[in-house]
């Protein structure tokens, strides 16, 4: 005859296996880093962008560069030094895809890192030209690597731009912001005067009916990208599975970065990696309830032409010194530029011009385009730094 299990056999049992699952989730929480604020090498260049070792030497301003912003922290960048001239090299193979199919937001991150350089030159010793290479985004090879710009160094005596400093402090912050606390007057005016120039406009948003249309251009041009396979997966690509891959990469978009609260980072980073489909599904809930309503201000960057290189590099050069303002007055910034992505893709399948319209009926002015959009306001949340490949993985010399 077979005798049930006595209860201090089935405890014993139940015991056994709850231990199991307890060191297991106590081996996975350690493994993906849950509850640890990422750290280590990917996240040095954060630390070590004004080293000595790098004083007053043209690495010193790559060190810097490396640290702007650029899309999906795809770090697309190359820089070949000599002692009196750095280029600028567009790094083609780390591109967006379908997400951006002329480097329009590629050539947006170079200048980006061109600002960062020239902000730091002074400070190490020395004078700069900058000269942008001439030409169509539209008629670019998507193959290797392209000369994007060249920043000729002329010695001088070290001095720093105020914004030197807020170069680490910078980071794209994709939490909600304080919406009720407004938009600081003081800083408003320093982003209206600095505001570009006859190739380059700035606009900026507060309240009243542009702002209502932007914020919903934005949310309608999110829900399209989600709905576009090719783009969420060349998206998709970009996002790194937790310490390990990072590790490996040292670029991409991690969850830490993501905005997400303490509690749902920590689950979303025990868990599996979400697909594709759900996990833009979960960044357009974000834009939707989360970053667009939020924002006390909406801020579109212009130029003459899109798709003309210098242009796209000027843009980038303008949204980082904005958003370096932004920091040194304690101010987030975020990219929400799927309103330009769309134009970019209906361009590139051939479709109807229907996201450049939407944006023309919020600016009004046709003769000016606009290449990037973004949200600022008070933060809710500090913003943590991403992972940057190293100085020496980006440098060639000559």
């Amino acid at each position: 005859m077979t005798r049930s299990p006595t209860r201090r056999r089935f405890l014993q049992a139940a015991g056994g296996i709850t231990l199991l699952a307890v060191g297991g989730a106590i081996w996975r929480a350690h493994d993906r880093e849950v509850f640890v604020t990422p750290s280590g090498a990917p996240y040095d260049p954060w630390t070590l962008w004004n080293s000595s070792e790098y004083k007053n030497t043209p690495v010193a301003l790559v060190a810097a560069g490396i640290l702007a912003s650029n899309p999906h922290n795809t770090q697309p960048w190359i820089f070949r030094l000599s002692d009196k001239q750095i280029d600028i090299l567009a790094d083609t193979s780390r591109n967006l895809g379908s997400f951006d199919p002329y480097l329009r937001e590629m050539h947006i991150g170079l200048g980006c890192a061109i600002e960062n350089m020239v902000l730091a030159a002074p400070a190490n010793g020395y004078g700069t030209e900058v000269l942008f290479e001439e030409g169509s985004l539209l008629e670019i090879e998507k193959s290797g690597l392209v000369h994007a710009a060249t920043i000729r160094l002329v010695d001088m005596q070290d001095r720093a731009d105020p914004l030197y400093d807020a170069i680490p402090l910078r980071h794209t912050n994709r939490y909600a912001y304080d919406r009720e606390r407004g938009f600081p007057e003081d800083l408003l005016r320093r982003l209206t005067a600095a505001s570009g120039n006859e190739y380059v406009a700035l606009s900026l948003f507060t309240e009243g009916e542009a702002f209502d249309a932007l914020g919903r251009a934005i949310i309608e041009a999110t829900e399209e990208i989600v709905a576009d396979h090719a783009m969420i997966e060349d998206s998709h690509a970009w996002f790194r599975d937790g310490p390990d891959e990072m590790e490996k990469e040292r670029s991409g978009l991690a969850l830490d970065t993501a905005g997400l609260s303490p509690a749902l980072l920590a689950a979303a980073k025990f868990l599996p990696a979400l697909p594709a489909e759900q996990s833009h599904a979960a960044w357009l809930g974000q834009t939707r309830d989360s970053h667009v309503p939020s924002a006390a201000l909406l801020g579109v960057i212009s130029v003459r032409n899109r798709y003309d290189r210098p242009q796209s590099l000027a843009a980038g050069r303008l949204w980082q010194r904005i958003h370096l303002e932004a920091s040194a007055a304690s101010i987030a910034m975020h990219p929400l530029n799927q309103p330009v992505e769309t134009i970019d893709r209906e361009r590139e399948l051939g479709k109807e011009a229907k996201s450049e319209a939407r944006l023309t009926a919020i600016t009004k002015d046709a003769s000016w385009q606009p290449t990037f959009v973004f949200r600022a306001g008070y933060p809710t949340r500090s913003a943590l730094a991403s992972a940057r490949r190293s100085v020496e993985t980006v440098t060639e010399k000559t």
